[in-house]
């Protein structure tokens, strides 16, 4: 599994948008934890990806 850090909630959606239409497949809905918001696809080689958000402003202390 791979997890790489996105700047917004708008840009984990694009990613996965963009892995899926060039022939990627989501194997975990997104998840809104909501100070970090997550979502997941698994490449044609089947590795797996996570794309996240952190709004480091509403991290629970």
């Amino acid at each position: 599994m791979l997890a790489l850090d996105a700047e917004s909630r708008g840009k984990v959606e694009s990613l996965v948008k963009s892995a899926v239409a060039a022939g990627g497949s989501v194997y975990m809905e997104p998840q809104d934890h909501g100070w970090m918001y997550q979502h997941s696809f698994a490449d044609l080689d089947g590795h797996q990806w996570e794309i996240l958000y952190i709004d480091e402003g509403a991290v629970p202390k």
